[in-house]
């Protein structure tokens, strides 16, 4: 029985959604929490809505990290190019 429960939890379907699709899923859920976790819960049972839980919960974290190097790397531009102006526009 944890053999097939393992395969069936291998094939997430909402890792193979196109960008647009799972953006509106997402976005459904997120401005409906508590509600759509539970009617998900109730209507696709429980594997399936950890499926949509691991899904957004990975599709978060990607976002975070990909938010967290733009704003290192616009900070290293800052400090970079614009490092020795600042200096002299603040006298430091």
């Amino acid at each position: 029985m944890k053999d097939q429960d393992k395969v069936v939890g291998e094939h997430n379907p909402f890792a193979k959604m196109g960008m647009i699709q799972f953006c509106a899923i997402s976005t459904i859920v997120y401005l409906t929490f508590p509600v759509s976790l539970i009617f998900s819960y109730i209507a696709f049972g429980p594997l399936l809505t950890k499926q949509l839980i691991t899904a957004l919960l990975q599709d978060f974290l990607q976002t975070l990290l990909v938010a967290i190097g733009v704003l290192i790397l616009i900070i290293w531009v800052i400090v970079h190019y614009f490092g020795p102006k600042l200096v002299g526009w603040f006298g430091v």
